[in-house]
């Protein structure tokens, strides 16, 4: 028969890739919190969706580490990890910091004008999700103009961690020392300084990983005194 001449009306994105992305926004940002047990029916319910695209989807996000598929168990969406945080981190800086060395040379005019545009938009926000989603639109910059499809490969499965770890600890990525790395950057890529601004790409993430960490200290150490103070409490009222 011929090809027919009306458009056909064809999906955007296939449905299982639709779940996936609905997903992954719900857990990274925070909407399905850590630890938090999914069933395929609650799934279905929310998406709309049948038991075939929820099952790809998740298992694609299983593979990625986001949701944890215990068997006899059921599913739930993986705890928060600190040390794969800091490892993903410095991951992200190691690569980053050799991507934008290479693609700083590269950058067209249109590419500085968004480096700005989103240094700016990145300097006015304190939410931390929309912050760290600032963040990798920056970076993707340097990411999409380097051309690289592993370094591509590394950041959509990275980010998410990064971003929902940053993003379930407000205010745990401290601003002033990410900030002035992100001076930094922004400054040496209009300048074309390509090894300034691969070292502020990984002053960056060191800072980060740094700030983070040292908030989990901190809130480890104060529920240690706590659990501490409740003990000399318990004993003090076990004293006849």
């Amino acid at each position: 028969m011929p090809v027919p001449t009306t458009p056909a009306r064809m999906p955007r994105k296939l449905l299982r890739d639709q779940i996936f992305d609905a997903l992954l926004d719900a857990i990274v940002a925070g909407d399905l919190a850590a630890g938090e047990p999914i069933s395929d029916k609650q799934l279905e319910t929310w998406l709309g969706a049948s038991r075939t695209p929820i099952r790809e989807a998740v298992n694609r996000l299983a593979g990625m580490g986001l949701i944890e598929v215990l068997p006899q168990r059921g599913t739930r969406i993986a705890p928060l990890d600190s040390t794969r945080f800091a490892e993903e981190m410095e991951m992200l800086g190691v690569v980053y910091s050799a991507t934008v060395r290479e693609a700083v040379p590269l950058l067209t005019d249109a590419d500085r004008t968004r480096i700005s545009e989103l240094h700016a938009k990145v300097s006015r926000t304190t939410n931390a999700l929309e912050r760290a989603r600032i963040v990798d639109a920056l970076m993707s910059v340097f990411v999409d103009r380097y051309r690289n499809t592993l370094v591509q490969r590394i950041r959509e499965k990275s980010v998410p961690h990064v971003t929902r770890m940053i993003t379930a600890r407000p205010g745990a990525l401290d601003a002033t020392d990410t900030s002035a790395a992100l001076d930094s950057l922004a400054a040496a890529s209009a300048s074309g300084d390509a090894e300034a601004a691969a070292n502020a790409a990984r002053a960056y993430f060191t800072a980060g990983v740094a700030s983070v960490m040292a908030r989990d200290g901190a809130e480890s150490n104060r529920a240690a005194d706590a659990a501490e103070l409740s003990d000399a409490a318990g004993l003090e009222s076990e004293v006849p």
